[in-house]
């Protein structure tokens, strides 16, 4: 079945019209760590041009945008876009944000990028898109540029599925799977962290685009 990636919209909507913050809660943004996992690689760009794929509310592009990054910042989800402008603008800081859908295969990022932030995002893109939305990853980053997955992950060595009113809404995948994954698209893996968790676990990974020969 056809997953319904707009399901975000509708959770974007409804989150913003109870007086959340952003997604999952004031709480869920409140104890964001992905920076900090982020800023944990050394060989990091310390500057330069930074996507997040999947932004929300813009919350991580705000914060990178501080550390010195010049950040923009997509999502599906047109009401995230606007909520990531408006608080963009309320707190001064400067970051592009914009609307698209990275499983179109018809999708072309013009820019290029030191690094890309997989914001929570690729565990919510599910079978064959997910090589559509590496795919578009890799083209936008710069050689030796970092892209930087943050994702649900499983904690056997299959991939499982999460239905939402019947429709698949996330696909949690194995570390040895996702890794695969990355390492098909031409990623060259630079640091791996897993984080136990009660149902899935968690993982970061850190990739680095190789350099055009």
């Amino acid at each position: 079945m056809k997953p319904n990636y707009l399901v975000h919209e509708d959770i974007y909507i409804a989150a913003k019209e109870a007086g959340w913050n952003g997604w999952g809660g004031n709480q869920g943004l409140a104890d964001a760590k992905l920076v900090s996992r982020f800023m944990a690689l050394k060989e990091r760009p310390s500057k330069g041009k930074l996507l997040e794929l999947g932004c929300g509310e813009g919350h991580h592009c705000r914060t990178f945008t501080k550390l010195g990054y010049e950040t923009t910042g997509v999502d599906i989800s047109s009401t995230a876009i606007e909520w990531a402008k408006e608080k963009a603008v309320l707190t001064g800081i400067k970051s592009r944000f914009f609307v698209a859908d990275l499983t179109e295969m018809s999708l072309t990022l013009t820019d290029k990028y030191q690094v890309i932030i997989d914001g929570n995002c690729l565990h919510c893109i599910i079978g064959n898109d997910r090589s559509t939305f590496l795919n578009h990853t890799y083209k936008a980053l710069e050689s030796d540029g970092i892209f930087f997955v943050s994702s649900l992950c499983s904690k056997d060595n299959d991939n499982h599925q999460i239905l939402r009113d019947g429709i698949p809404y996330r696909h949690i995948t194995s570390m040895e799977n996702l890794i695969t994954e990355l390492k098909n698209i031409g990623f060259i893996i630079l640091k791996t962290v897993l984080y136990e968790r009660q149902d899935y676990n968690h993982i970061t990974i850190h990739v680095r685009k190789p350099s055009e020969i």
